[in-house]
């Protein structure tokens, strides 16, 4: 009996969050939803208490479920008060600015690590053009918005033998509105390992002109594609993301490889010519091609979407 309710308040527990994205989406509700706990936090014990006094027959997810209904209640009846407070606060407070990011390629440099700690941001990332891909490893700018009491973001190179390392951090500023920019674009002369922790993403990292060895993309709800070329690397992808719009493209003669976990709700894999093979789709070239793309994808929902253009060789 328990296990059965327990199922049911798991699945409860799901429509009402998804109600409460929706309400979010609409209007109805603003994202201070979340900020609402600070005035309802007791509540979790009490219900923890009730729990326990009925000698933990009552299931975990059902307490869950009865805070989130209390929860949107509060919020639909007393507004966002926290919310408006920190933005009327963040509207009469905000700094910004751009941090400049240009960097010399040294000869001997081969590999170079870059580390992205970013807020909400829109990103635009691409190869330099050629003949700026030999004098320079990156060149753009970050555009942020930030609160005057934070700490501005922070962009900082390091080079050590054959290796460079790049890091822009913005995570310890608030943006309001998420109006943060990176537009950055670099050399095609070394290879890449890229490290990306971001709150959100909106725009196109394209890797198509570039050496990528590695990429680890954690981020939470966005809307972002990625481009691979047919360069002669086998390139290791990781993405873990919230609900999200994906775009993925990917060179015919690539051979592409794609493991998923968590929930996706909508693919063309299928109709692009993958295979589903082992828990995996493949292309049906994949042990054959010269450029391979090895993609591990961790979505709680959201949608993966897959185009195979005739391939460029850099």
């Amino acid at each position: 009996m328990k296990n059965y309710l327990s199922s049911i308040c798991r699945g409860l527990v799901l429509i009402t969050l998804g109600g409460i994205f929706l309400l979010i989406n609409f209007g109805a509700l603003s994202w201070g939803v979340w900020l609402n706990v600070i005035d309802l936090w007791p509540l979790i014990l009490i219900l923890a208490g009730v729990a326990l006094f009925f000698n933990r027959r009552i299931p975990f997810s059902a307490v869950v479920l009865v805070f989130l209904l209390v929860l949107l209640g509060f919020s639909l009846t007393f507004g966002d008060r926290h919310w408006s407070n920190l933005r009327g606060f963040s509207e009469s407070k905000v700094a910004g600015g751009a941090v400049p990011i240009e960097v010399q390629l040294p000869n001997g440099v081969k590999r170079a690590d870059i580390d992205l700690n970013l807020g909400g941001s829109r990103v635009e990332l691409k190869a330099l053009p050629e003949n700026e891909g030999g004098q320079y490893l990156a060149k753009g700018s970050y555009e942020w918005e930030g609160l005057l009491s934070s700490e501005p973001p922070k962009f900082s190179s390091r080079i050590t033998g054959d290796n460079a390392r790049l890091t822009l951090d913005s995570q310890k500023h608030l943006s309001p509105g998420g109006r943060n920019n990176l537009n950055v674009s670099l050399s095609d002369k070394v290879n890449y390992s890229f490290n990306i922790n971001s709150g959100a993403i909106n725009g196109d990292l394209d890797f198509s002109s570039m050496r990528l060895d590695r990429l680890d993309l954690n981020t939470g709800a966005s809307k972002f594609s990625l481009r691979f070329g047919d360069n002669g690397l086998t390139s290791r992808v990781k993405i873990n993301c919230a609900a999200s719009d994906l775009v993925l493209v990917v060179p015919e003669n690539v051979g592409l490889r794609v493991h998923f976990s968590g929930v996706v709700s909508n693919t063309n894999f299928m109709g692009s010519g993958l295979i589903f093979d082992n828990k995996d789709w493949a292309s049906p070239n994949y042990n054959q091609a010269k450029t391979k793309i090895d993609l591990d994808i961790s979505t709680a929902a959201g949608s993966v979407r897959l185009e195979r253009p005739q391939s460029v060789t850099h």
